[in-house]
């Protein structure tokens, strides 16, 4: 099999494994958490609901650290299209890595406030208001931090449009979705409270990350679609999004959400199979032939 077209389905996959747990680690998990404007409330339930946390902490550093590998990959397959542009894009990726893991660490002190250690010396009061700043803090990392995820889309779509291998077209999602994530980090950090609204709804652009599926897809323009891969990504997507939806609106619980994430992790492994068994089968002709030849 052309190993463009392999590099293009391996990136495609990391890239979006990479973000498949973002939702629950950065919205779900604080959502549950943070009670706005009660210090002690949060800390509460910070105590009375460690496993969540945790699982949110889980859910971060496998995303982050599969993200190392996306942005290697991605490197691998533009880098002979403009290495210049394919470097800053790697590099955009991989300085978000250490921001990510010390969001972790914010996470984590939580648990050692709540220590018997420290709640000796500390009334719940000070507890409270040292939880809330670790979590508030770690809200404020992610928006740093996002400010990352829209800049490496930029040099993604513009190589997107110099690499004749890949629909021109797909680079406009790429772009608008880079830009809403910095707008909305923008926002964020540095506007009122009063003016918040004006970028507040913007990650919603963030859909344009969805033109990735083309490589996991298809790989490269001029090549058929495999349906039954096709369907497998449609099914990782579909259950992903489902589980969301559920979780979100209190329907299923954790556990449940844990079960469908192990199904689309299963989903991908036969997915990964069925292009290695794909790739052997295209490389058997070839072989065939020089064997004949010698």
């Amino acid at each position: 099999m052309d190993s463009t077209r392999s590099q293009a389905r391996w990136a495609g996959l990391l890239y979006g494994t990479a973000s498949s747990l973002a939702p629950f680690a950065y919205l779900y998990v604080p959502g549950r958490l943070i009670v706005q404007g009660d210090a002690l409330a949060t800390a509460e339930r910070v105590h009375a609901s460690e496993g969540l946390l945790r699982a949110g902490i889980a859910a971060e550093l496998y995303g982050v650290t599969v993200l190392l590998f996306a942005a290697l990959a991605l490197y691998e397959l533009f880098k002979r299209v403009d290495p210049k542009m394919a470097t800053l894009m790697a590099a955009m990726m991989l300085v978000s890595v250490p921001i990510s893991y010390a969001g972790v660490l914010l996470h984590i002190a939580p648990f050692v406030l709540n220590s018997s250690a420290i709640t000796a010396v500390l009334d719940p009061g000070q507890v409270g208001a040292q939880v809330m700043l670790f979590m508030r803090l770690h809200n404020y990392g992610l928006l740093v931090n996002q400010i990352f995820w829209g800049l490496w889309l930029i040099p993604i779509g513009i190589l997107v449009r110099r690499s004749g291998f890949l629909p021109r077209w797909l680079a406009w999602p790429l772009f608008a979705a880079g830009t809403g994530y910095v707008l909305n980090s923008i926002g964020g950090l540095f506007l009122p409270q009063s003016l918040r609204w004006l970028t507040a709804n913007l990650q919603i652009l963030g859909v344009g990350e969805l033109a990735f599926f083309y490589l996991v897809i298809w790989g490269v323009r001029g090549h058929a679609v495999d349906r039954t891969a096709a369907a497998m990504v449609v099914a990782m997507f579909a259950l992903g999004m489902a589980a969301l939806v559920l979780l979100m609106g209190n329907r299923i619980d954790t556990t449940q959400y844990a079960a469908v994430v192990a199904v689309k992790l299963a989903i991908a492994i036969a997915l990964v199979l069925r292009w290695r068994r794909e790739e052997r089968s295209a490389g058997t002709p070839v072989l065939a032939t020089a064997e004949a030849r010698s």
